[in-house]
């Protein structure tokens, strides 16, 4: 145990100031030492390894620092299989998407997100491959590549299903209407955003009927966040009904992205219609 702990923090130390001249010394010794452990050691070692390698990162983007942590994470890819002999992980490649998706890099974000499919997509969970689809989505989306943005979505929707996370498979579907709509093809829009907001109201257990009365509430952190995920969905599906659609209907949805909290939808309601029920 000692000789596991004291090769970690080497590892650890090595990825922080390893030299071009003296990579090759550094990986012979890694290699050297952890010879000697078995696979289920070597696997626990490389995980600590990076989960703490990881959480220096996280620091610096808690910070707003995101180039600072793109530089870090980059050092990271460069050293990390040529140092262990092995991939990158999952977990790598989504703390670098994270950062892409900061500053909106997003040739970028599908070079890594199609790396990391290609090598761990068949191996990675379901939980994980859905995020990492779903960021490609999102780079193919601020690239106006609406086309192969709508194919992201979809195996992003594949796997959030297979995970039973109904939010997101709303977001799915809403994003994929979104891009529907940019490519003229409103048919196909109109129906997605309808299976899309169906799924969050289904996630949030409520109907449009609520929604249109008052200021709908949650108070768990994290379906909060979702929360303000269909609030923009719904002011996206307003723009769309008010363009393509149904005025009635563009008021109706505009309606329901103000009560659950949208400020853009506050302020617009406001404006056109002089007060916010």
């Amino acid at each position: 145990m000692k000789k596991i702990v004291l090769l970690m923090a080497y590892m650890i130390m090595a990825f922080s100031f390893v030299q071009a001249q003296n990579k090759a010394v550094v990986r012979e010794q890694i290699m050297e030492s952890a010879d000697s452990l078995s696979e289920e050691q070597k696997d626990a070692m490389f995980s600590v390894i990076e989960g703490v390698m990881l959480a220096g990162v996280d620091s610096i983007i808690s910070e707003g620092r995101f180039m600072q942590a793109l530089e870090l994470v980059d050092s990271i890819q460069v050293n990390w299989k040529y140092l262990t002999g092995r991939e990158l992980s999952p977990s790598i490649y989504l703390t670098k998407g994270n950062i892409l998706m900061n500053l909106e890099e997003w040739r970028e974000l599908v070079k890594t997100t199609e790396e990391c499919l290609s090598i761990h997509e068949k191996t990675m969970t379901d939980g994980m491959a859905a995020i990492i689809c779903a960021m490609q989505g999102y780079a193919h989306r601020g690239l106006e590549e609406y086309s192969e943005a709508i194919r992201s979505y979809e195996n992003g929707a594949y796997y959030y299903n297979k995970t039973g996370d109904i939010g997101s498979q709303g977001d799915m579907l809403c994003s994929m209407a979104f891009c529907y709509s940019k490519l003229s093809k409103h048919t196909m829009a109109t129906s997605f955003y309808e299976k899309g907001i169906s799924k969050f109201l289904e996630y949030f257990g409520t109907t449009r009927s609520v929604l249109l009365r008052s200021d709908y509430i949650v108070k768990d952190s994290y379906k909060q966040k979702v929360l303000a995920v269909f609030a923009v969905h719904l002011y996206s599906l307003a723009v769309y009904e008010q363009n393509h659609g149904s005025r009635l209907e563009s008021k109706n949805y505009l309606l329901m992205s103000a009560h659950c909290g949208d400020t853009t939808a506050k302020s617009e309601y406001k404006r056109i219609f002089g007060y916010l029920p």
